[in-house]
């Protein structure tokens, strides 16, 4: 193709290219030729001068004529474009004077012509930047078929380097163009991808530079895969891992929120690649850390002990590392679980995973193994498609990756052994806290924690933390009516600090005469009722008779208000089978709403004693006290 040199320039503001402004241009429809000259020197675009056309009527004259470049273009197309459908009476020889305006500033005979319904403006080869942008379109992508990608680069970067802004910028609609336009941002977009994917095929020293470009066009267009894609390897490769991570976990949430979609093949095979460490520069193997633990609590107190036995635990020191925290509803076990696995962050190199299983979550039904196991996966690289649709092929893929690292999993608020033991890795490098309101003796091998409610000196000194009251000791009501559960107590720490005129001995007194210490002990999103609520809602939902015994024996305990019973009393008390109200203790202990302190010796804790009083005077089906369990 012969190109003569840029001429004529529509991938922006309408110019002219070449030479300096004519001194014949005028700035506006009345202005005379001394307006015309602008006040700044001419830029250039690949080495051509651009000439600005100051006048917003012979822009548009212009830019009519350059999309019909080569063809007529009627009189009444121009009228339309300049006055848009109204022009005035004095339009026909208004636009005589401007093709006139126009012919003294392109200053080149022969140029613009006059037929007889219109004009015809002369645009050669390689004249007009749209049509030298379209060639090299069209050289990319024949290189990239070829995948040659050096060439690729070079012409996505003269194409590219055409562009002064949008298309046909600062005209009004009546021009035209609209769907020209489109296909030259969308074309540009593009050959942003194709360039891109050049510069990360031939792997010079300059990937680093691309990073912050990238960063640009993904926040630009949320949505479109390949730039978060090449964002990802762009900081993969120069040794920013986990930021690579980090695109790719926003870029799965936002088409999952906005489109309900994951991400295509190409992005999850680069998500592979950052995870697994191959297409590195030096072609070393890394594995990225995934750090998942949610903030450690901003107030924890006491549990030393504890917190000492599972770091042993899960250091290999004492054997399994494998920590069951058990404990009532509200006990802190996910506070501590978080306080120890923060603690332990350095020492397992391979990151932290950490898993809601939702045993207890209110609305929704427990992680089944299958949606654990897939969970895990994905958050380890492995894409949606790949993950095994049998568990034990799911469960058996994800002890090979987690083999050979040291990585901490964290899996919260479990429901049974049944519902964990699959997720457990194999490699002696990692660790496991579990958290569940059952001690999970089904789950060999595992260290048990179970945790009981704080003493008085702990209890005050999380008030005295979490509210920012000095003067609350161990001796203050406050201690006692929240039965010691960190949950109660941070819910009355948290009403103190929210109301400073609102004494400590005040709330006491509240809480000591309200109907329902539970009333009190709810604020914002944290609620003594509604976790004891998932725990009760969950045995009534069951479908096993022992669970739903349990949640009838623990009615029959507030109705009687029985500081504490065994399965003799209970039976003899309301008539009930013997061995049933037997397996119904059991389970309730299992579920920590009663705790056995002695064989065969069952006490609800504090706080279950008022919420066990509020569910025995609900409506059941049978009478509150003395009815027998529903026949098997």
């Amino acid at each position: 193709m012969t190109r003569r040199g840029l001429r004529f320039g529509l991938l922006g503001t309408p110019v002219l290219y070449g030479g300096e402004p004519s001194p014949g241009e005028p700035s506006s429809d009345g202005a005379g030729p001394n307006d015309a000259v602008p006040p700044h020197a001419p830029c250039t675009r690949g080495g051509a001068p651009v000439r600005p056309v100051t006048s917003p009527k012979l822009r548009t004259l212009l830019a009519a004529l350059l999309l019909d470049a080569g063809r007529v273009v009627s009189v009444e197309v121009l009228k339309d474009a300049l006055w848009g459908g109204e022009p005035p009476v004095s339009a026909l020889p208004s636009l005589h004077n401007h093709v006139a305006r126009l012919r003294r500033l392109l200053d080149e005979p022969g140029r613009l012509l006059t037929v007889p319904t219109g004009y015809v403006l002369r645009v050669d080869d390689g004249e007009l930047d749209v049509r030298v942008f379209d060639a090299h379109v069209s050289a990319a992508r024949a290189a990239r078929a070829e995948g040659d990608w050096e060439r690729v680069r070079g012409e996505c970067r003269a194409a590219l380097g055409l562009w002064r802004g949008s298309p046909l910028g600062g005209l009004a609609p009546e021009v035209g163009g609209y769907a020209l336009v489109r296909r030259l941002e969308e074309a540009r977009l593009l050959l942003h991808e194709w360039r891109y994917d050049a510069e990360l095929a031939l792997g010079d020293d300059g990937l680093a530079d691309l990073v912050p470009e990238l960063s640009a066009l993904a926040a630009e267009h949320p949505l479109r895969e390949a730039y978060h894609r090449q964002l990802m390897l762009a900081l993969h490769r120069t040794g920013r891992q986990a930021e690579a991570l980090v695109v790719h976990r926003d870029l799965r949430a936002r088409l999952a929120d906005e489109l309900g979609v994951e991400p295509g093949k190409p992005v999850r095979e680069a998500h592979v690649e950052v995870l697994r460490g191959s297409g590195t520069r030096d072609g070393a193997s890394r594995w990225v850390r995934p750090a998942q633990l949610p903030p450690a609590p901003a107030h924890f107190v006491g549990r030393a002990d504890v917190r000492e036995g599972i770091a042993r635990v899960l250091s290999g020191t004492a054997g399994a590392g494998v920590a069951v925290v058990s404990g009532t509803a509200g006990v802190g076990k996910s506070a501590l679980a978080l306080r120890v696995a923060h603690a332990l962050e350095e020492r397992f190199s391979g990151g932290q995973l950490h898993l809601n299983l939702r045993a207890t979550k209110p609305g929704s039904a427990p992680l089944t193994v299958e949606e654990a196991l897939a969970s895990l996966l994905r958050d380890l690289g492995v894409p949606s498609g790949d993950v095994p649709g049998h568990p034990d092929a799911a469960s058996a893929l994800l002890r090979s990756l987690l083999a050979p690292t040291r990585t901490l999993l964290v899996l919260d608020d479990a429901a049974s052994a049944a519902q964990v033991r699959p997720l457990l890795p194999a490699g002696p490098g990692c660790g496991v806290v579990v958290t569940s309101r059952s001690p999970l003796t089904a789950l060999d091998g595992a260290a048990r924690f179970p945790l009981r409610p704080l003493s008085d000196e702990e209890s005050a000194a999380l008030l005295r933390a979490a509210s920012g009251r000095d003067d609350i000791t161990a001796r203050h009501p406050l201690v006692a009516l929240t039965g010691r559960l960190p949950l109660a107590l941070r819910v009355v720490a948290a009403r103190l600090a929210a109301r400073r005129a609102l004494t400590p001995d005040a709330l006491a007194t509240q809480l000591a005469a309200a109907d329902s210490r539970l009333d009190l002990l709810d604020y914002d999103d944290l609620g003594v009722r509604r976790s004891l609520d998932a725990a009760f809602g969950a045995l009534t939902a069951s479908d096993r008779r022992t669970d739903q015994d349990a949640a009838l024996v623990l009615r029959h305990i507030g109705a009687l208000g029985l500081p504490f019973c065994d399965a003799p009393s209970l039976a003899r008390l309301t008539g009930v089978d013997a061995a049933r109200a037997e397996a119904a203790l059991e389970r309730l202990a299992d579920v920590a709403l009663l705790e056995e302190t002695a064989y065969g010796r069952f006490e609800p804790y504090d706080l279950v004693r008022d919420y066990a009083r509020e569910r025995a005077a609900e409506p059941c089906g049978h009478s509150p006290a003395g009815c027998h369990f529903a026949s098997a």
